[in-house]
């Protein structure tokens, strides 16, 4: 083997991936060998190390494969090209702003239940309960089901 290529276990390790990860990169596209082995064995070279670590940037970076695709197949030189990142990023931005306001809401409800175990241990756990309200019937006193079906009329 030639200095200048890797085989694909080592191009993974090179990377700090999996041997199915870039084979999956390689059916989406997103990387190709740049030759092959007469026993069947794909060559990379350094040029399918920096699309792989690109590609792994990337995902850090909250884009999917698609979007991924799309950046790889990009002309960098073309004015155009900047106005089109220009514009992923902005969409990209905008859903990651409304996922934090989310998850914000989500950080709210759990600091408020945890809040609700403060307290002193009565038989029913108070998270428990705010948890189930309004979907769940009361547990039983006895401890023979905590959760009853309920019909729900919706």
């Amino acid at each position: 083997m030639s200095q200048t290529h890797l085989k694909i276990g080592e191009l993974a390790k090179a990377c700090g991936v999996s041997d199915q990860a870039v084979r999956l990169y390689e059916r989406l596209g997103l990387l190709k060998p740049v030759a092959k082995t007469s026993k069947g064995y794909r060559l990379y070279d350094a040029a399918s190390v920096e699309a792989l670590r690109f590609i792994k940037q990337a995902q850090r970076s909250g884009f999917t494969l698609e979007e991924i695709g799309a950046l790889l197949h990009t002309d960098i030189r073309d004015e155009g090209a900047c106005a089109a990142v220009k514009a992923l990023l902005d969409r990209k931005l905008y859903a990651l702003t409304e996922r934090l306001v989310e998850l914000q809401g989500v950080k709210d409800v759990l600091h408020g239940l945890r809040q609700a175990c403060d307290g002193e241990p009565g038989p029913v756990c108070p998270a428990f309960l705010r948890l189930c309200t309004p979907h769940c019937a009361v547990p039983d006193p006895n401890g023979a089901r905590l959760l009853h079906e309920v019909n729900h009329e919706d």
